[in-house]
């Protein structure tokens, strides 16, 4: 609710409490019997009989002429008349009106609509105080269904309050109206609320569909309307808004009052393409009928009406105007990208519209936009919609038409397109074409990265030839074939279909090979076995007379003779293609088994086993095994230019988990113990990959001593597997060498030490039940247990595991730390409360002295602190070497609470805790505390009653300390309470001459400190202390120490004259503040002055 509608009803309410008040009143003047009543209570009234009849809607009442009289004056003279009547209104609002004139009652649940019609009667037949009642409870009910009504109601009764609020509604609700809202609204009534709360008043009036308005606006507009109704608004204009809500009759107004049309929007459309994009076939008729022009183009796309209907979804009824309107568009017109109709409706895959430009025989299926785009390519490439291709092909399209720059099969092929080129095979399209750089389709696909093994499949059933000549080559495809990556499988497919006769396998190439010597050649063994099944014939011979086994034994000879390894490729293709007896004959001639692969950099060579092993060919593998390769040599790579890989055979598969080989691999004696460029022996590798199987037979193969080596990183197996959670092989390694679990590394820490450091529960309570020793100490300076490794990171559950396992909660560290120690400096609470239950001594010296709560306290750790003093055990006042008790370690805290709560759990859990005691250098609490800048602490220690005056034995007070200002001490004096404990000593503080029998002690009664009769002339009363005494016996003031707070209760007369004195600024400033100055103010000036 907004505030002004808030306020509304506040005021509704305040309007009806005063109407009820009125009513009250004037009862209660009337059972008085005052003469001069307003209304009051006609049904206390005593009447002999009834004097008159009333008629309403058919009834008749008996009443009263003096009720009549005093309530209105419609009838005037009401003494000649034996009868009156309530014309035009119901029985039931008759009775309500009469019901008042008895009661002076209106009922307040009556409807909305029933006080309306009683509001009406009562300003009709004026009942004043009625029509005031009713509008009252008619303003509480104002909401936006009944605006409207009571506005008609109160603008022709002349009701000014209703009038105001409902038209303050209307404005609020102006655009959440509907038409028929003001469907019962009077013409000139609503032209007005037009007027004054739309701000475009000709589309108001259409969208209320109020044509009596119309004609209202028509008149008083007469001069301005060719321009009125042709104005746009928000992009509509008023003939198209008429159009778009059927509203025939509003449109014919406007067109006969100047309206175009052929109006163009903002975006050069006419009103025929947006009423065609609405689907508003009606529109379309009324606008040719009024000579809208059919031929109007968007100057922007250059697009006409038949374009516009190519891209929109058509109505049955658009699609019937359309046809009968056919022959008034030009179907191959272009807009300015050059695309017709036609290919307009083919991108918007629009069937209804391209069926329907399909019966035209002139529509020119083939003409392509200006990016070479047709029809049927859109369809196939660009949408991909099978369906509308068909259409378009039966219309008789040119399937070899080009689409950028090709053919469309060598598209569909270059694109993977396996719907097109099924479809375009379909159509018997020639898949043996070439393009303008003579590529043929299959050619395309054979030398693609990724094979598609269906697309050749459906050009070699489509007809494709395989004996065709490469452009600019003297081989075939066939020979192409067999020197692509993918040969068996392709041939396998060209096969399949039944494509190879005789004089394809007696082709040769620019080097005289046939298809099967090719293959042979360059190790295609595979696609070999396959030639010669398709018929090739295997004892062809070369030029030369030599058969091809014949040459390939030559080859090998030849290359043993030299002494020189023979390229590896032969002998891995026939190992890759399972041709394991041509292998065994390549290895029989010579062919090296630790033959190398080397890349482009010459910065990686692996031999054929780790190929083998790389890509998994469990059979290869094995066969250069068992034909006696080097199972222990390393690949070479590096990486990133800086460290060298070396993983063995063995190493390569457990990495890449290989088992079988791997197995085989240890089973004939492969080497254990070496590792790859991380240190990681097959044991580390298979822990790491968690191949149990694997390590079971590692570990029954290897030495025990092999276990205990460590990788780059300093870890042994046993770590790896603790650290990667693999406990099944932890236990197995236990078992095999159970002196693995005590190892130190480098650190000095063993297994224990380092997953307490992680906060590994799971390893931690491995290695409990493993047995480890659980007071084991690192083998380092520190000399610390599990224990006090987690009291260090904080673990609960950790450490009651220890504890439970027997671990020591008193063992002691190098630097005589205990558990306790450590985790009260660290503030873990919760540990420190399990260490004191399972029998942690609170008092433990470390070897300075202190004990867990110094500790505690050095930390600022509260909590522990408060844990450590609810022991009984506990003793507060246990110093240290520096016979500093805890406390003491609070004074460098600067915290705001820490040191303060810290102080409060001592003085509570010892209230004659020595606050005033020293340590071996004479500091007290306070006194560091000061040193320290501890403000809050020396603060509250004065409040306790610790002595301000203490000096250490070096000769530092507060009072000597040098400072950059003296704010913390006079901070400190201004807030004395009460009189300070007095300081001790063998001399003056001030002058630092001994005392003797000559030389007496004396105390600033102001600060407590110890000086001499010389040092402590001044006596003043101190009245912030409660001093009264008299003036002989005052006390002893050091006035150089006087604080602002007590120079105001000393200097307390008005008048000041200055003086020289030894006082801070902020003294002087209230000094010159007094005006008046008395006698002991005279004589303490006198006496500084003296001195």
């Amino acid at each position: 609710m907004t505030n002004f509608e808030f306020l509304q009803a506040e005021h509704v309410k305040l309007l009806q409490n005063h109407a009820d008040l009125q009513k009250r009143y004037d009862m209660l003047a009337a059972a008085v019997g005052f003469s001069n009543i307003s209304v009051g209570d006609a049904s206390k009234l005593s009447f002999v009989k009834n004097d008159i009849t009333i008629y309403c809607d058919g009834h008749q009442f008996r009443g009263h002429r003096l009720v009549i009289a005093t309530r209105t004056d419609y009838w005037d003279d009401l003494s000649r008349l034996d009868r009156i009547e309530f014309k035009d209104i119901t029985y039931n609002t008759g009775c309500a009106v009469l019901k008042w004139m008895y009661t002076d009652h209106v009922d307040g649940l009556l409807g909305s609509r029933c006080l309306m019609e009683i509001l009406v009667a009562a300003v009709k037949y004026r009942f004043l105080d009625l029509q005031i009642r009713c509008e009252l409870f008619l303003l509480d009910r104002i909401d936006c269904d009944s605006c409207l009504m009571l506005y008609d109601i109160a603008t022709k009764n002349d009701l000014v309050q209703l009038k105001d609020n409902c038209e303050k509604m209307i404005k609020a609700k102006w655009n959440e109206f509907s038409a028929d809202d003001f469907t019962n609204v009077s013409a000139s009534l609503l032209y007005g609320l037009i007027k004054s709360y739309s701000e475009h008043v000709l589309h108001s009036i259409i969208r209320l569909k109020r044509s009596d308005i119309l004609l209202l606006f028509f008149i008083e507009h007469f001069q301005e309307l060719p321009k009125l109704c042709n104005e746009e608004v928000s992009g509509t204009f008023p003939l198209e808004l008429a159009l778009e809500s059927d509203q025939i009759e509003i449109a014919t107004s406007l067109v006969n009052h100047h309206a175009d049309v052929n109006s163009i929007d903002n975006n050069g459309k006419t009103l025929l393409m947006r009423m065609l994009v609405k689907n508003k076939v009606n529109a379309l008729i009324f606008l040719i009928q009024n000579e809208a022009n059919f031929g109007q183009k968007v100057d922007i796309t250059g697009e006409n009406l038949l374009h516009i209907a190519a891209s929109t979804k058509c109505s049955y009824e658009l699609i019937e105007w359309l046809s009968s309107n056919l022959n008034h568009f030009d179907i191959n017109d272009v807009d300015n990208d050059s695309k017709t109709p036609f290919i307009k409706a083919v991108d918007s895959e629009n069937i209804e519209i391209i069926e329907l430009l399909l019966q035209k025989s002139a529509v020119d299926i083939n003409k392509m936009d200006r990016k070479g785009c047709s029809p049927i390519s859109s369809a196939l490439f660009k949408i991909r919609n099978m369906a509308l291709a068909e259409l378009i092909a039966k219309a008789g399209t040119d399937l070899n038409i080009l689409y950028k720059g090709v053919f469309m099969i060598h598209h569909a092929v270059y694109t993977s397109n396996l719907d097109a080129v099924q479809f375009l095979c379909r159509h018997k399209v020639d898949v043996n074409k070439r393009t303008a750089e003579g590529m043929l389709p299959l050619q395309i696909v054979i030398d693609s990265e990724n094979i598609n093994l269906d697309l050749i499949r459906i050009l070699m059933r489509s007809a494709a030839n395989i004996s065709l000549k490469i452009s600019g080559s003297h081989e075939t495809l066939l020979h192409h074939i067999i020197g692509s990556e993918n040969d068996s499988e392709i041939l396998e497919v060209c096969i399949e279909n039944n494509i190879c006769n005789e004089d394809i396998f007696t082709i040769v190439d620019t080097n005289g090979h046939t298809p099967i010597a090719k293959a042979v050649f360059s190790g295609k063994f595979q696609s070999a076995e396959l030639l010669i099944k398709a018929g090739a014939n295997v004892n062809e011979k070369d030029p030369e007379g030599f058969s091809l086994l014949k040459t390939i034994r030559r080859l090998c000879a030849f290359a043993r003779e030299g002494e020189k390894y023979i390229n590896a490729s032969l002998l891995w293709e026939a190992l890759q293609q399972g041709s394991f007896e041509i292998a065994k004959i390549l290895t029989e001639s010579g062919c090296h088994l630790n033959g190398c692969f080397y890349n482009e950099n010459q910065k990686f060579h692996q031999t054929l086993l780790h190929k083998a092993i790389g890509l998994k060919l469990r059979d290869a593998a094995i066969f250069l095994i068992d034909a006696g390769c080097d199972i222990d040599i390393s690949e070479q790579w590096q990486i990133n230019g800086e460290k060298p890989g070396r993983d063995t055979p063995l190493l390569a598969c457990i990495r890449s988990d290989f088992n079988d080989v791997a197995m085989y691999l240890i089973k004939r004696g492969a080497r254990l113990d070496r590792k790859d460029a991380e240190g990681r022996s097959a044991v580390h590798l298979s822990i790491y990959k968690k191949n149990i199987a694997i390590l079971i037979e590692l570990l029954n193969k290897c030495n025990p001593d092999l276990l205990l080596d460590t990788d780059c990183s300093g870890n042994t197996p046993l770590d790896v597997a603790i650290e990667t959670h693999n406990y099944l092989a932890a236990e197995t390694l236990i078992k095999k060498a159970p002196k693995l679990i005590t190892q130190v590394d480098e650190n000095g820490e063993m297994l224990l030490h380092k997953t307490v450091r992680a906060i590994d529960l799971e390893s931690v309570l491995f290695l409990i039940s493993a047995n480890f020793d659980v007071n084991a100490c690192t083998v380092n300076e520190s000399c610390v247990t599990a224990l006090h490794l987690n009291a260090q990171y904080g673990s609960e559950i950790i450490m009651r595991n220890l504890i439970l396992a027997g671990a020591n909660v008193n063992a002691i560290s190098t630097d005589g730390f205990t558990p306790l120690h450590v985790a009260a400096y660290n503030n873990y609470e919760a540990l420190c409360m399990i260490l004191l239950e399972n029998g942690a001594q609170p008092n433990v010296p470390d070897t300075l002295g202190n004990t867990p709560l110094h500790r505690a306290v050095s930390g600022g750790s509260v909590a522990c602190v408060n844990v450590l003093i609810g022991d009984s055990r506990i003793n507060l006042r246990a110093v240290n070497k520096k016979q500093q008790n805890a406390l003491f370690l609070t004074t460098g805290d600067l915290s705001r609470t820490n040191s303060l709560d810290i102080l409060q759990m001592f003085l509570n859990a010892d209230p004659q805790f020595p606050l005033d005691e020293k340590d071996v250098d004479g500091f007290t609490v306070f006194l560091l505390s000061y040193l320290k800048g501890n403000e809050n602490m020396c603060h509250a220690l004065l409040r306790c009653g610790v002595c301000l005056g203490t000096i250490s034995q070096s000769g530092i007070s507060v009072f000597k300390h040098v400072t950059p200002t003296k704010q913390l001490l006079f901070s400190l004096l201004d807030k004395l309470e009460r009189e300070p404990c007095w300081a001790d000593g063998h001399s003056c503080s001030e002058c630092e001459m001994k005392f003797s029998l000559t030389m007496r002690k004396h105390h600033c009664r102001h600060c407590g400190r110890l000086v001499c009769a010389r040092c402590s002339e001044q006596e003043v009363p101190i009245l912030k202390y409660g001093d009264s005494q008299s003036s002989s016996d005052r006390p002893r003031l050091m006035s150089r120490f006087l604080t602002e707070a007590e120079l105001r209760e000393v200097f307390m007369l008005p008048e000041y004259t200055p003086r020289d004195l030894d006082l801070t600024l902020k003294e002087r400033e209230f000094l010159n503040k007094a005006s008046k100055v008395s006698s002991i103010t005279d004589q303490i000036i006198q006496a500084v002055k003296s001195t």
